[in-house]
């Protein structure tokens, strides 16, 4: 019989010490449940069923909780990034390392236009419901498209990677199409910045949205559309009517976040102020009142900034009253590509009705806007959603 030696039981007893070490921590530490730097929720503890005993799901659920979970997760993330990063990979952390530019990574796909036409058909139904619940009372309704960055900055991706400017042309194409036939109104503003250049200052280099410059822009070109349609007398600010500020703090975008601020290009967000203050009260959610502000403010200059200083994120429901009686009211929803632009409506309204379709339960679309029947109604979506039945505010949602 093969004598043990005493290294190889002494690196056996490690092994096994560290396994167990590692387990302990595991069920000891303290859980969290949202991953600030990868920007998503982690995996909860799963609910034992029969049926998912039966298919395997359990088990794999447990998989993706102990992995979410694990003891030094944070830590071997981190060695990872900067390995990748070291090693000069044009992917890590599923963003793409450009020059000056973090941007998304889009996994090749196939473009199958049939697929592509019969999903513009379904939503150009599914909004013709809204358009003519709208209508029905004398209301106007718009579906707006605003560029995401990777549509915004597609010229930007290596040549070897997908940046889906194939995809998103074409259902831009039939979805407009559809509507046409229809005679829904469908504003296309990816249009409007490409003929400007698709400056920087307009979107954000390492997040998926617009900037408060963009955001501006948007707002800007929904009213222009607004008021050749329909007439309403609704003050448009301008360049001169308003004043941004820089923020001083550090911006953490989502891009920047997954590579765990290892890459820092120095991006600020900026509030935007009329020059003409317009007092107004804001509720959330059903009436809960809350401070009479857009931007959720940071209690230092080193305080870290993200997208949800912008409405303080994906909030339901808010409503904002500016008590003026003689101008129309709006609803814009959506999903966080209105929080930009929620800041900046308000001032041409006389109340403002946001709703973030993800989170929003309480009643269909419809149903609120039969409840609240705003003038106008405005639905903000990128091409990334452009397509997507879900919280598009169909006759289910």
């Amino acid at each position: 019989m093969k004598r043990i030696k005493l290294s190889e039981l002494f690196v056996s007893i490690c092994f096994l010490a560290f396994l167990f070490g590692v387990m302990a921590l595991t069920i000891t530490r303290e859980k969290e449940d949202y991953a600030f730097f990868e920007n998503r929720m982690l995996a909860s503890v799963p609910e034992y069923t029969q049926e998912g005993d039966g298919d395997g799901s359990y088990v794999s659920q447990w998989e993706r909780y102990l992995a979410d979970h694990a003891a030094l997760r944070k830590t071997l993330l981190y060695a990872k990034t900067d390995l990748d990063l070291a090693l000069r990979r044009p992917v890590v952390n599923e963003t793409v390392i450009g020059d000056g530019i973090l941007l998304p990574y889009l996994p090749a796909e196939r473009v199958n236009e049939k697929e592509v036409e019969v999903q513009a058909q379904a939503m150009a139904e599914n909004l013709e419901r809204i358009d003519r619940a709208v209508k029905s009372y004398g209301g106007y309704y718009c579906y707006v498209c605003v560029p995401c960055q990777y549509d915004y900055y597609a010229d930007r991706y290596p040549s070897f990677l997908n940046n889906r400017e194939e995809l998103t042309r074409l259902s831009l194409d039939k979805l407009s199409q559809a509507m046409e036939e229809r005679g829904v109104d469908f504003l296309n503003l990816s249009e409007f910045f490409a003929r400007l250049g698709h400056p920087d200052e307009y979107s954000s280099l390492t997040d998926n949205h617009y900037s408060m410059q963009g955001g501006f822009f948007v707002y800007q070109r929904i009213l222009e559309r607004v008021v050749e349609r329909t007439g309403l007398e609704i003050p448009i600010l301008r360049e001169e009517d308003v004043i941004f500020e820089e923020m001083p703090n550090k911006y953490l975008g989502s891009r920047e976040r997954k590579v765990f601020s290892r890459i820092n290009l120095g991006e600020h967000l900026f509030t935007l102020r009329p020059k003409e203050e317009v007092p107004f009260t804001r509720t959330n959610n059903g009436g809960e009142e809350c401070p009479s502000s857009v931007y959720a403010m940071p209690s230092s200059e080193w305080s870290v900034l993200t997208y949800m200083f912008y409405m303080g994120g994906d909030v339901p429901e808010t409503v904002i009253d500016t008590n003026r009686d003689e101008l129309p009211s709006v609803l814009i929803y959506g999903d966080s590509m209105t929080n930009a632009v929620e800041c900046i409506m308000y001032l041409s309204f006389d109340k403002m009705y946001s709703l973030d379709l993800r989170h929003y339960q309480d009643m269909s679309l419809l149903d609120y806007i039969e409840e609240v029947k705003p003038e106008v109604v405005v639905c903000i979506r990128d091409p990334e959603a452009l397509l997507d039945l879900s919280y598009n505010g169909g006759a289910e949602s």
